[in-house]
């Protein structure tokens, strides 16, 4: 049953927590109800009785009904227990009626003001007994009770059957009639229940409850959500003003304006705002810090807006959801931005990381620990926990640490008395309440640990992305260190190379050297002519070994990461020509008199394209020279070798002979050589230049059928056409 809405009733609501709204619906009905018995009982005894002074009617009893009914609704007022059964009571308190007008009937043997009295009776007080009825059976059981009193008064009372049977049928017309109209509302009014009822629960599912501004009037209507939202009893029927004064102060212009449009120009709205008014009515909740999203459509008749009507949904938790959401991400981003720092050391990015981790977790400590020999040391730290500072160390037994190794994922604890660990060695040493931490592997073998903590409990559990928030720290540190303990191996090994192609160019250059100048000097004295054939076997082998010594301190050496200090822009044809002329001057070869030979003389050199280059210029030249070397070797003395630009490099092609096998590729192998005279070094030093730069490299077939190098990747800037 709805709620009686007229202010004056507003008394007769019960108010309290153990009743729901159908109870009190009910509750407030009956007391109504009762209120009107308890006048009308006697008046109508008075009104009946009047026409025979000689009828039996004790106006004490009536008196004594009117009593009972007063004393249940006063009864209803004071005791919880009494309101929780008001109802059942107040439909005992009918059948009380009922048997009682039934005597009086039958007493004074239906006469005609007790015969209508009790039929006008018996169809009034079915409607109250189905008050608040959930089925027809307390109807069915009322109507056969009053039906079964009338006719045992007719059948025993002093009255003839032939007199009391209009009465007896009287009753029976109005139980099945009445029956199938109370039968037809219940059953209306079920229907209209269950769905008011999935409404609420649509309505409390959704946090979302509606509302009606009527503009006329001014009135504001609010269903049940909308004032547990805004923490309002359920009786409570707010004033426009007081609906706009629960917003937020920045808010209410906002509200205000939307419905103003809405009437006056006739355009709906949706808005998210704030709850938390600073004038609100005396008693109600503040809710300060909730969101609320505000819907309005206006209501048109007669081309004039006669009402508003609306939704409002409670959206605090999705706000909050955003909220983590976002500083989340902005966690994340700021992260991202620290170790992509290239100008920052490890140490700077970890403690700048375990500074990000406090703030972002809400805990005053963090630090990142090395294990080692059963013992936790503390690296880096923040905080001002004496135990948790950089130096600071203990067995790994007395340490949280212990149980994040053994771990698959990140260990956590939000309350460590509540979980157990009052007693542990860990809690005891360091007396921290809250901790999370996962460990850093670094190439497959512990290395520490990267923790935050507090002292104090934490208030709500660590979510799963908080805890890969700290994974992730723990593998960013993970690569990190694993970089680092790469580098300074990587730092040993080309120490060590060094050190070889140093011992290389000293202990063999210097002999060599010697040998050369005897080598010389023989040739100069005028040595026998079958004397002559052998210095020139001698003079080949030494100037194989001193290629081979180029060679190796060209790969050692060249091959290294070029920085950016190093690095100029240069002209491509300038540095080719550079190139060309050193090939040119070198001594590839003897005749059959041993004199020298050279190499590059019936070699032609043509430009395809010009363009500048940004690089390093000497470790170019020196590329170019071992692709020369490499097309006069392959392509013989009459090779043409063109140089040209491309869009993002360079390209070096000759007329020769082409690459052998099925791979060009593999000429990039060092010790890859399709010639005798070979060192096999040339083209992986290309290789390791032009990988120093950064740059690409590809062997190709060229049109002619020769070979094709191709240099991608390089910062390339064009300044004209081809010559040659």
């Amino acid at each position: 049953m709805s709620d009686l809405a007229w202010p004056p009733f507003s008394i007769l609501r019960p108010e309290g927590e153990e009743l729901s709204g159908e109870q009190q619906s009910d509750v407030q009905a009956y007391r109504l109800l009762g209120l009107l018995g308890a006048v009308v009982v006697p008046v109508f005894g008075v009104l009946l009785a009047a026409p025979d002074p000689q009828a039996t009617d004790p106006m004490w009893a009536r008196l004594g009904l009117s009593a009972l009914l007063v004393g249940l609704v006063g009864a209803s007022y004071a005791s919880g227990a009494v309101r929780r059964r008001f109802a059942v009571w107040a439909r005992g308190a009918c059948y009380i009626l009922m048997a009682w007008y039934c005597s009086v009937a039958t007493l004074n043997g239906f006469a005609g003001s007790y015969d209508m009295g009790l039929l006008l009776l018996y169809g009034i007080l079915p409607f109250a007994v189905a008050i608040g009825a959930r089925s027809m059976r307390p109807v069915w059981w009322f109507l056969g009770s009053g039906l079964l009193a009338g006719t045992v008064g007719a059948a025993f009372g002093p009255v003839r059957a032939a007199e009391a049977l209009p009465t007896v049928g009287g009753l029976a017309t109005v139980a099945f009639v009445e029956g199938v109209v109370i039968w037809n509302q219940l059953d209306a009014r079920e229907r209209l229940e269950r769905q008011n009822d999935l409404f609420r629960r649509a309505q409390k599912l959704a946090n979302i409850g509606a509302w009606e501004y009527e503009v006329s009037s001014g009135e504001v209507f609010w269903t049940r959500q909308v004032r547990e939202i805004h923490g309002l009893p359920q009786g409570y029927e707010p004033t426009a003003e007081e609906a706009v004064a629960f917003y937020h102060p920045e808010d209410q212009p906002v509200i205000q304006g939307m419905i103003e449009r809405a009437i006056e120009e006739e355009v709906p709205f949706d808005r998210e705002l704030r709850l938390g008014g600073e004038a609100l009515p005396v008693g109600h909740e503040q809710r300060e810090g909730r969101w609320v999203r505000a819907r309005g459509t206006p209501q048109i008749e007669a081309g004039e807006v006669t009402s508003v009507r609306g939704t409002f949904q409670d959206i605090t938790e999705r706000k909050a959801r955003e909220h983590v959401l976002e500083n989340e991400r902005e966690a994340l981003r700021s992260m991202y931005r620290i170790t992509a720092d290239r100008e920052a050391g490890f140490e700077e990015k970890a403690r700048r990381l375990i500074d990000l981790g406090r703030e972002h977790l809400g805990l005053p400590y963090g630090f990142l620990t090395r294990i080692t020999d059963e013992t936790q040391e503390i690296v880096f730290a923040s905080g001002t926990h004496p135990l948790l500072q950089p130096g600071e160390s203990c067995p790994l037994s007395r340490s949280y640490c212990r149980n994040t190794i053994q771990e698959d994922r990140s260990l956590v604890v939000q309350d460590a008395v509540a979980e157990g660990w009052a007693g542990d060695p860990a809690h005891q040493t360091f007396e921290l309440g809250a901790y999370v931490g996962a460990q850093i592997i670094v190439e497959g073998e512990l290395y520490g640990t990267f923790c935050f903590a507090a002292e104090e409990p934490r208030e709500q559990a660590f979510a799963g992305r908080e805890r890969v928030f700290v994974e992730l720290m723990a593998q960013w540190a993970s690569y990190e260190l694993g970089q680092r303990r790469a580098k300074a191996q990587l730092k040993r090994q080309n120490a060590r190379l060094d050190s070889f192609a140093g011992l290389v160019a000293h202990d063999l250059r210097n002999p060599l050297n010697v040998a050369t100048g005897r080598l010389r000097l023989a040739r100069e004295e005028r040595a026998p002519e079958e004397a002559r054939s052998h210095l020139a076997a001698v003079d080949r082998s030494l100037g194989r070994m001193d290629e081979i010594i180029e060679d190796v301190l060209t790969l050692t050496w060249g091959g290294q990461d070029i920085g950016p200090e190093e690095l100029s822009t240069h002209g491509l044809a300038a540095m080719a020509k550079a190139s060309w002329d050193q090939v040119g001057t070198d001594q590839v070869g003897t005749d059959q008199n041993g004199a020298d030979k050279g190499g590059a003389e019936g070699a032609t050199l043509q430009f395809e394209g010009a363009c500048r280059l940004r690089c390093s210029a000497e470790r170019v030249r020196r590329l170019l020279e071992n692709l020369f070397r490499n097309a006069i070797e392959h392509g013989g003395d009459t090779v043409t070798v063109r140089v040209g630009a491309l869009s993002d490099g360079f390209y070096v092609e000759d007329d020769g002979a082409g690459f052998p096998g099925d791979d060009p590729e593999a000429v990039f192998e060092a010790g890859y050589s399709s010639s005798d005279e070979g060192t096999g070094l040339g083209l992986s030093i290309v290789e390791s230049i032009a990988k120093a730069h950064g740059w690409s490299l590809s062997a190709t077939q060229s049109e002619a059928g020769g070979a094709r190098f191709e240099v991608t990747g390089v910062d390339v800037e064009a300044v004209g056409s081809a010559h040659s």
